[in-house]
């Protein structure tokens, strides 16, 4: 056989791959799957996305919840009410498997303080149906390959997803589904390109529920990007929120996290890359595989492949101007303060 022939499925892994994340025409269809509790970059990126979707860049088509904080789903739909979105579907995580004891049931600094001061009209975190089964709902209903999954928190979820059964929403497998309708999945998790900080521990995000982590990573099947703990780790932002109204669910969640200081932005960073792709911020590396070890503790491999459909981000604009962009969206004034 002719080489160059045989160099043809490698070309069409790159050309797939690079459909995958380039930026399409309309807003990017995106389900934001959060772990917002613990630490307060998960409100600065659902403002984000809010501020994007008044900008007609992205669609929010649901919010998924992978902590399980009992005033988690009512502080998502409080600051969805207060941007004027207050009928954004809602999934509560099913099955938390942590394998850090003090990560079992999530404290948070914020969450009952802006779920009992905002509007909203979930009754109880009991009534919030299944992420599963909202995001087998959702899938089902776009059109193919073209939904952006953006992942801030433990991948609980999506390995519920990747493990469900056809049912009323669709006949396909989770794995089928995924195929069929996810474009991407934007990653903010691991540390690239080692895989691990020093002795051997994983990233928070995939650490804390690892056999999750191990099903969703290794047997998800579409392209993947991570932005990984170093991305994020020095894009630093937060406090111009003090100059923000008092009412602002925002400018609360930061003022009871650290008074209105500054914190550092990793999940941020996957909402922008989602919505605009790596453009004048980040690098992409090149394709590979990130594989996660039987009993990996939430350390990951990388490997370099031209037939690999992962990527991470790698720095190139410097942090504090991506700190602006991402605070100044963090700070928008809503278009349509709840009123739809």
């Amino acid at each position: 056989m002719p080489r160059y022939l045989s160099l043809v499925p490698t070309l069409v892994a790159c050309f797939l791959f690079i459909s995958s994340i380039t930026k399409a025409e309309g807003p990017v269809k995106v389900i934001f799957d959060t772990d917002i509790a613990s630490d307060v970059d998960d409100v600065g990126s659902l403002a984000m996305l809010h501020a994007l979707a008044d900008r007609g860049e992205v669609e929010i088509l649901a919010c998924t919840i992978s902590s399980n904080n009992p005033w988690s789903a009512a502080c998502v739909d409080a600051i969805n009410t207060w941007y004027g979105r207050p009928d954004i579907p809602i999934g509560r995580v099913e099955k938390f498997v942590a394998g850090l004891a003090k990560d079992q049931n999530p404290g948070s600094r914020y969450t009952e303080a802006i779920a009992k001061e905002f509007s909203h009209d979930l009754a109880d975190n009991d009534s919030v149906p299944l992420a599963v089964d909202v995001y087998r709902q959702v899938l089902a209903e776009q059109p193919d390959d073209n939904v952006t999954i953006v992942s801030v928190g433990f991948l609980t979820n999506l390995a519920e997803l990747l493990d469900s059964t056809a049912d009323e929403h669709s006949p396909l497998t989770g794995k089928e589904l995924i195929e069929k309708k996810v474009k991407l999945w934007v990653c903010m998790g691991g540390v690239f390109p080692k895989g691990q900080f020093g002795k051997g521990i994983g990233e928070y995000n995939l650490r804390v529920t690892p056999d999750a982590t191990e099903r969703a990573i290794n047997h998800w099947p579409t392209p993947v990007v991570f932005t990984g703990y170093e991305i994020g780790k020095r894009v630093m932002t937060g406090a111009g929120l003090e100059r923000a109204d008092a009412d602002n669910p925002i400018r609360r969640g930061y003022q009871r996290y650290n008074g209105l200081g500054d914190r550092n932005s990793w999940d941020q960073t996957a909402v922008l890359y989602a919505a605009r792709g790596a453009g004048d911020y980040w690098t992409l590396s090149p394709p590979g595989t990130c594989h996660l070890p039987e009993n990996s503790k939430g350390c990951h491999e990388w490997s370099e492949s031209p037939e690999g459909e992962h990527r991470y981000l790698i720095e190139k604009m410097p942090p504090k101007e991506v700190a602006t962009e991402i605070e100044a969206l963090m700070m928008a004034e809503p278009k349509n303060m709840g009123t739809e």
